[in-house]
């Protein structure tokens, strides 16, 4: 199974971005809404060698590195899905903007916790 791995930056703190992963990247250009579940939790790490803040699920980090161990990165903060509640990400494409407006985040209890 492929595994594409998004960045989407926030509105609020353009230098973090939420990282989303899909198995069905066609669907992208079309993307409305990003879920977290609320009871999961979140980790923001800086990417160092990246320059790039990125918030995920944290035991996703091996979407993003082939082996965090290794990885350059450091954790910066963590956030309960229900702590992410109204947060707002610039889309990746504006296609729909002018009729859904910024997106929000959504809360979903069976948003995913592995890849």
């Amino acid at each position: 199974m492929s595994l594409v791995t998004v960045s989407f930056p926030l509105v609020d703190d353009s230098s973090t971005s939420l990282l989303a992963w899909t198995t069905t990247p066609w669907t992208l250009p079309s993307n409305l809404a990003l879920c977290v579940n609320p009871d999961y939790t979140y980790i923001k790490i800086e990417d160092q060698e990246r320059k790039q803040n990125f918030i995920l699920h944290e035991n996703l980090l091996r979407t993003l590195y082939k082996d965090p161990k290794k990885a350059k990165f450091k954790k910066l903060g963590q956030y309960k899905g229900s702590e992410m509640k109204g947060w707002r990400y610039v889309p990746l494409f504006d296609y729909f903007v002018e009729k859904v407006g910024v997106n929000p985040l959504f809360m979903m209890k069976h948003s995913p916790s592995v890849a």
